[in-house]
């Protein structure tokens, strides 16, 4: 009886083992989606007054060098009663902080300023203006409020930077959105210059923030934007606040239009980033159909990528064996990871931001899959007669052996006939040409103009998908007819 036992021990005890290793594995092992956080660096400039803010602690000048003259006492770098000498501190020993922006947009961390010491840019104090729907942060794409005490953010749609940072020692407030002047904006990959004339790098910040000691500027090419246009502060002094490590701007799917579904294949999608700041070396995808991050278990996984320049990822893809045609009227997710110039990952991007107006249409209202065709596109054929077309003569044209489909069997097609498809033809280059009934699956047309002319016809099948057929044709004039007649 004892053996029976042991034996069942020795069972459960490797269960156990096992159990605890699967469990381990998929905690720890498993790729997850990570905080893709952008680390700010710079400088931005508080006035003659207070002068340099420092974003990150690599960037800091604590204490002076006696080479530069605007080091030394009675220089004038600071105010009194600090106008004195100050002893030089390598950065990053006495004073640890930076400033960075998470995956959901939102800041964190201290910016430095040698006269004020610490800003703050998240924390549990209420900002002025609090947390409504009609306040500044209240505009943040992701929850940013006390509850993750959340002060300021970064909308990538709109390019702006809403909220509040506080001075730790007097609690001064400072507003990046203001409205009196141009607020603090960071330039994105994929959109106009932020302040139109000026020449801002994707990455970079510019604009002004306000408060009660002065306006705090991003960037030299701003700070006269609003007060003095066209002055070159840069010149003066050269400073900005920009993103300093790899990171994605925007992405964007299916990107797949009707033109596309009609030439290739319904079940397609083109996955798009672009980089927002630092190098690019690599990239890798993944797409699953369920909300999980995973290599093993994915739809398409592409593997890590080499390229400079890749902006986006093709499906179907096959050279990547994961990653055939996609299913029919089904929503995916993606997620995106780049690998910089020392072969180290970001974290994972998912896809957010699926809207009515992509080319899916965005019809499960999530903004973060994309949803692929319900089946494949309608195929139309027309033919003609007489075959040789002649100005101002009638030619029949005729829709013939249009397929369409209803289901997700593009093997299994079905024939235009009667109201199942709509038509539409036109003549688009020989605007005189007569046609006498532009949605009838027979239509004659009379031409105006000898010359290449192009007929279309576009066939619409009943979920409103629609492929078109263009057909160019020589137009001649008809041949004058010579009588012989006897001389006389």
């Amino acid at each position: 009886m004892s053996n029976v036992y042991e034996t069942i021990y020795q069972k459960l005890a490797a269960i156990f083992i096992v159990g605890g290793f699967l469990f381990f594995a998929f905690i720890f092992l498993a790729p997850r989606a990570q905080a893709a956080t952008s680390t700010l660096r710079g400088v931005g400039w508080w006035g003659d007054g207070l002068q340099e803010v420092y974003f990150n602690c690599l960037d800091d000048v604590i204490g002076d060098r006696l080479d530069v003259n605007q080091n030394l006492s009675g220089s004038g770098k600071y105010p009194p009663p600090n106008d004195l000498f100050h002893f030089y501190s390598a950065p990053c020993t006495d004073i640890v902080h930076g400033v960075y922006i998470d995956s959901n947009g939102n800041f964190s961390g201290q910016a430095w300023n040698a006269t004020k010491g610490l800003i703050s840019f998240d924390g549990s104090q209420s900002p002025p203006g609090g947390y409504g729907a009609t306040e500044s942060v209240g505009t943040c794409p992701n929850t940013c409020n006390a509850s993750n005490n959340c002060w300021s953010c970064y909308n990538e749609a709109t390019q702006n930077v809403y909220g509040w940072a506080r001075v730790d020692s007097d609690g001064t407030w400072i507003r990046l959105d203001s409205t009196l002047i141009p607020p603090v904006k960071l330039q994105n990959c994929n959109a106009t210059s932020i302040w139109p004339g000026y020449t801002i790098p994707s990455g970079d910040f510019a604009g002004n923030a306000t408060s009660i000691l002065g306006n705090l500027s991003f960037n030299c090419q701003s700070e006269a934007i609003g007060t003095n246009p066209g002055t070159d502060t840069c010149s003066m002094r050269n400073y900005k606040v920009y993103i300093s490590n790899l990171s994605i701007g925007s992405l964007s799917a299916p990107n797949w239009p009707y033109e596309e579904a009609c030439r290739s294949t319904a079940r397609g999608a083109t996955l798009k980033w672009c980089k927002r700041s630092g190098t690019q070396r690599a990239y890798e995808v993944v797409v699953n159909n369920v909300n999980v991050l995973s290599t093993s278990s994915a739809v398409c996984w592409s593997g890590k990528k080499i390229s400079d320049f890749a902006a986006q990822y093709n499906l179907p893809s096959p050279a990547d064996v994961t990653c055939g045609s996609l299913a029919y009227n089904t929503n995916y997710y993606w997620w995106i990871r780049l690998y910089d110039e020392t072969d180290t990952p970001t974290g994972w991007y998912q896809y957010y931001g699926n809207k009515p107006t992509d080319t899916d249409g965005d019809p499960d209202n999530n903004a973060y899959t994309f949803t692929t065709y319900k089946h494949e596109f309608p195929t139309p054929y027309f033919i003609w007669s007489p075959y040789e077309i002649l100005v101002g003569t009638t030619t029949y044209f005729t829709a013939t052996s249009s397929q369409y489909y209803t289901t997700a069997a593009p093997n299994t097609p079905n024939y235009c006939i009667g109201n199942n498809c709509r038509y539409l033809w036109s003549v688009p280059n020989d605007p005189g040409a007569i046609i006498s009934s532009t949605t009838n699956p027979v239509t004659e047309i009379i031409f105006n103009l000898a010359a290449s002319t192009t007929v279309n016809l576009v066939v619409t099948d009943t979920d409103n998908y629609y492929c078109s057929l263009a057909s160019t044709s020589r137009i001649n004039y008809g041949l004058p007819i010579w009588r012989e007649i006897k001389a006389k």
